[in-house]
C-alpha cells in the first residue's frame, strides 16, 4: 500500500506544479484556484446557491461567505432573491464577472494546450484516456462500453494483450504467443463473410474481445475471448458472449470453444449460456499440467 500511496503523491506533486495550482494568483490572475473554480461553477450553473456550492466543492461555509462578499465588492457577482422565497439567494455573474471568467478560461486553455503541444496524437489520446480512468476508479463511476466489430490494428493488440495476460496471470510460456499469432494469421488468410471479431471499447481502449470463426458445415468456433482485468465484473464478458451466441442463432449454426479447466469464472459463464463440456485433453505446451476442455452449444 505504501508504494501505491507514494506514487500517487508523487504524481500529485508533479501535476500541481505543472499547472501552478499552488499559486495564490491562478494563471497570473487576481484570483486563487478556488476562486476561479467558484466563478466557473456560478457561470455555468443556473440559479445556483451558496448551499449548493458548499456541497459541490466541499467548502467551508464561512470561507464561501467571505469570498462571495469580495466578489460583490469587485462587481463580478450579484445575489438575487428567489421569486417565491426571498430567503434563498441565487448567485449570478455580472457582465464584468463573465468577462473575468472568459479570460480565465482562455488562459487555462492556453496553458493546457501548451503542455500537450508537442505530444503526438496517440499520446494525447492515451493521456485523456488515462485521466478518464483515474476519474472512473476514484469516483466509482462506470464509463459507457461500446461494442463494435474489430478494425485494422485491433487483432495485433489482442495478440499482445492476451499473451501478456496469460503470462502474468497463469505463467504461460512464449509458445502461447506463437499460438495466438499463427491463429490470427490463418484467420486473416482464410476469413469468410461469416467470420466476426467484436471488441468492447471503453474511453477509446479495448476492454475485451471475442470472435466466431467458421469451422465446418453449420459449426463455428469461439476464439480469442478475454476481458481486461481492470474492466472485469462489469458484465463485458457476458455481453460479448451474448453477441456471439445471438449471431450464431441468427445463422442457425452450432458453436463450440476450447477453454482451460482452471478458468472457473469463464466456465461458469459458459454454463449459464447453456454450453456443455464434451471433451478434455492434457496440454503440456504452454505450461505444465494444463487441461483443455471443449464446450459446445447446439
Amino acid at each position: 500500500m505504501k508504494d501505491y500511496v507514494d506514487s500517487i503523491r508523487e504524481f500529485n506533486r508533479y501535476y500541481t506544479n505543472a499547472l501552478g495550482l499552488l499559486n495564490n494568483h491562478f494563471l497570473n490572475s487576481d484570483y486563487s484556484l478556488t476562486e476561479a473554480r467558484l466563478l466557473y461553477e456560478i457561470g455555468h450553473s443556473k440559479n445556483t446557491t451558496a448551499g449548493q456550492l458548499v456541497r459541490l466543492l466541499n467548502l467551508d461555509k464561512g470561507y464561501l461567505s467571505r469570498t462571495i462578499q469580495q466578489f460583490e465588492k469587485k462587481g463580478i457577482l450579484k445575489r438575487t432573491p428567489k421569486r417565491d422565497d426571498s430567503r434563498i439567494l441565487h448567485l449570478e455573474l455580472t457582465k464584468k464577472g463573465r468577462e473575468v471568467l472568459s479570460k480565465l478560461i482562455v488562459a487555462s486553455n492556453s496553458q493546457i494546450g501548451g503542455l500537450i503541444a508537442n505530444c503526438s496524437e496517440q499520446d494525447k489520446k492515451e493521456l485523456v484516456s488515462s485521466m478518464n480512468f483515474v476519474i472512473r476508479v476514484l469516483s466509482k463511476e462506470v464509463s459507457p462500453v461500446i461494442y463494435r466489430e474489430a478494425r485494422t490494428g485491433d487483432l495485433g493488440y489482442m495478440i499482445h494483450r492476451q499473451a501478456v495476460l496469460y503470462r502474468d496471470e497463469y505463467k504461460f510460456n512464449d509458445s502461447f504467443e506463437e499460438y495466438l499469432i499463427l491463429g490470427m494469421s490463418e484467420y486473416l488468410k482464410h476469413k469468410t463473410e461469416f467470420d466476426k471479431v467484436w471488441v468492447a471499447e471503453v474511453d477509446g481502449n479495448i476492454a475485451g474481445a471475442i470472435s466466431i470463426i467458421h469451422s465446418d458445415k453449420n459449426l463455428s468456433q469461439i476464439r480469442w475471448f478475454y476481458t481486461e482485468p481492470k474492466f472485469r465484473n462489469l458484465g463485458i464478458g457476458k455481453n460479448l458472449l451474448k453477441l456471439v451466441v445471438d449471431y450464431a442463432k441468427s445463422k442457425n449454426v452450432s458453436i463450440f470453444l476450447w477453454t482451460l479447466s482452471n478458468l472457473d469464472a469463464a466456465r461458469n459463464l459458459y454454463k449459464r449460456f447453456g454450453f456443455v463440456r464434451s471433451e478434455s485433453k492434457a496440454n503440456q505446451i504452454w505450461k505444465k499440467d494444463l487441461t483443455e476442455e471443449k464446450w459446445e452449444l447446439g
